[in-house]
């Protein structure tokens, strides 16, 4: 078995046909289809269907591509740490956020306090959770508990009873109510952010508990989706946590009901040493939520 010949298998599972996958991989059709009849053989099992043009996993192939995810992302942090290893001369932390907007003035403060350590961090959608490795990719996660489900992270508790908070126009009547109740507003449009986050999913379970169907219900990008409600072209959601972080003109009206209350976390690594500068900025998290060490 190849290295390569686990590569051609995930992508023919990931797009369902050999002449698309085989477009993607820069080989021919024919190479293609004999290197997955000789894994298959390899194996002593077919992976696939096949049902015309279309090609798609069996039980098997399910199995086996859980396997392969593995592997490969196994390889691509060994390379990132490699490459980590010859390359990062000055202090720097990665972090991952399923949210980002409740960490914009903590980051800030972060970085005007220690300006010798420099910060990246990417915002992962909720599906990208489950499989995150954290090391070497990231030194910590930043996320709503209700994503997080592994018993190889460390955590403690940042914002808790984070409320959920309703987007509106200035303009709009229910700017200036002191709360709304969404089982009123089954007639309002509402403008959600795009599907697989953390905001979506928080809107989702709302407007489920509250009964309204999806009608009205449209995913925009966050930009897209903040300029149609400041227009008053419909209504979105936040949640108490998020909007200190916002620099905007929207107004923001609690939730009375359904009441849902979320805690955000930060995780790391548990089987992992932190760095020098990983424990410099755990501390200050610490400090900055006035979180106890214990």
């Amino acid at each position: 078995m190849e290295f390569l010949q686990l590569t051609y298998f995930k992508t023919v599972a990931e797009y369902g046909k050999i002449v698309t996958a085989a477009e993607a991989l820069f080989i021919t059709p024919p190479a293609l289809s004999a290197s997955i009849s000789r894994l298959e053989k390899e194996l002593g099992m077919k992976l696939f269907v096949r049902t015309g043009n279309s090609i798609s996993l069996n039980t098997q192939g399910e199995i086996f591509l859980r396997y392969v995810n593995q592997i490969l992302s196994s390889v691509d942090n060994a390379k990132l740490e490699l490459e980590q290893s010859v390359h990062d001369k000055e202090p720097h932390i990665r972090l991952a956020m399923t949210l980002s907007h409740p960490w914009i003035n903590l980051l800030s403060a972060f970085s005007q306090d220690y300006p010798h350590i420099t910060l990246s961090n990417t915002t992962l959608k909720l599906s990208q959770v489950p499989e995150t490795d954290l090391y070497p990719r990231y030194n910590f996660l930043f996320s709503e508990e209700r994503a997080v489900r592994s018993a190889r992270f460390d955590s403690i508790p940042l914002i808790t009873d984070d409320q959920p908070l309703l987007m509106v126009s200035p303009g709009s009547p229910l700017a200036k109510l002191p709360s709304v109740d969404l089982r009123d507003l089954k007639e309002e449009t509402f403008l959600l952010n795009v599907a697989d986050t953390s905001l979506n999913e928080l809107a989702r379970r709302l407007l489920s508990m509250a009964g309204i169907a999806a009608v009205n219900v449209y995913e925009y990008s966050y930009m897209v989706r903040r300029r149609m409600v400041l227009n008053g072209r419909g209504i979105s959601f936040s949640t108490a946590a998020a909007s200190r972080g916002e620099d905007t003109d929207l107004c923001f009206v609690p939730i009375a009901c359904p009441r849902i209350r979320q805690t955000h976390r930060i995780y790391w690594d548990k089987d992992r040493p932190l760095t020098p500068e990983g424990e410099a900025f755990l501390a200050y998290v610490r400090d900055y939520f006035a979180v106890s060490p214990g």
